[in-house]
């Protein structure tokens, strides 16, 4: 039996951090298991549209995941939503009307752009076997970065991210 649940917790990314606005958990009652996730901050500090190189910055998603069941087989995929102001492909962070251009990525080259798996965009999964019946918390980078050249004005930027786990 495959038991499939969503859960969703929202991430406020800026120019200054990803800071989670709240936690969010799941039970999965066939197997007395349960997850929950959590975001780090992802901080860009400051732009500046005339430096000539990209602001990256690295934050962290948590996902928790534990059963009552030695031997559970655990998996689940974790996607990024697109935010306000974005497709997924193509992410901004607004300043009232001014947008600024950044993403978020699976891997620290910065080339696949971590999202729900369509448009382009990835997703990452993970699967393990309970050896223990405590619970297990894995960790997955956020690579974030804000390409340069970009003339905006001054001030501070947001956008807000929906992390989606699914297991």
């Amino acid at each position: 039996m495959t038991l499939r649940q969503i859960f969703r917790v929202l991430v406020a990314s800026s120019l200054l951090a990803i800071v989670p606005s709240g936690t969010a958990s799941a039970t999965c009652t066939g197997l007395n298991c349960s997850c929950s996730v959590s975001a780090d901050p992802l901080d860009f500090g400051i732009y500046n549209p005339l430096g000539g190189s990209h602001a990256d910055a690295v934050g962290n998603v948590s996902v928790t995941c534990g059963a009552l069941v030695l031997g559970a087989n655990i998996s689940y995929e974790v996607a990024l939503g697109a935010g306000g102001n974005g497709t997924g492909f193509n992410r901004s962070m607004s300043n009232g009307s001014d947008l600024l251009d950044y993403n978020l990525y699976t891997d620290s080259s910065r080339a696949l752009i971590w999202g729900d798996g369509t448009g382009g965009t990835d997703t990452v999964t993970h699967a393990y076997l309970l050896s223990l019946i405590f619970s297990t918390t894995d960790d997955f980078p956020i690579y974030g970065r804000i390409p340069s050249g970009q003339n905006v004005e001054t001030g501070s930027y947001s956008d807000t991210i929906v992390v989606t786990v699914i297991f």
